[in-house]
């Protein structure tokens, strides 16, 4: 089945993260989960006319470790930031707030009605603690109707 995601993508050169609603394929269409959450730190390996140079994946989440999941979306509502594996790779030059904010954003664009206001849940590396929590505690309180984060054009 195919599903539609929101993604953080590398804006290939032009200095800018790329928040783009793409199509996966989605082996778990018919699980009832909302998947499009999970789907947002799949790799990004788009098509192209030289396949000889362009292979790598251009979602920051995924690049990055960032991996959402959440619960049953009918018995436990429950989003989760597994956050323990972050680093970001030398060919991005993003910061890590950027990367982050944008992978929030994706992850708010793509919430059903029923998890809208539902905490993030972060599993964290110590390294990254102060900095990412801070974020999440932000994201937590913001209103998930609007906007949490722009990229710079």
């Amino acid at each position: 089945m195919l599903t539609a995601t929101v993604q953080p993508l590398d804006g290939l050169g032009s200095g800018t993260i790329k928040i783009v609603e793409v199509t996966c394929h989605d082996w778990y269409g018919m699980s009832g989960q909302p998947t499009s959450i999970g789907l947002i730190s799949s790799p990004n390996v788009p098509p192209t006319n030289n396949p000889k140079e362009a292979k790598e994946d251009l979602n920051l989440a995924s690049a990055c470790g960032f991996r959402f999941s959440c619960g049953d979306i009918d018995t436990t509502l429950e989003l989760t930031l597994d956050a323990t594996a972050f680093s970001v790779p030398q060919r991005f030059g993003h910061s890590r707030e950027h990367i982050l904010r944008a992978s929030l954003e994706c992850l708010r664009r793509c919430l059903p009605e029923k998890l809208r206001q539902i905490a993030v849940t972060l599993k964290v590396a110590d390294a990254n603690r102060d900095w990412i929590t801070k974020i999440i505690v932000e994201f937590n309180a913001h209103d998930r109707t609007k906007v949490f984060f722009t990229p710079a054009v």
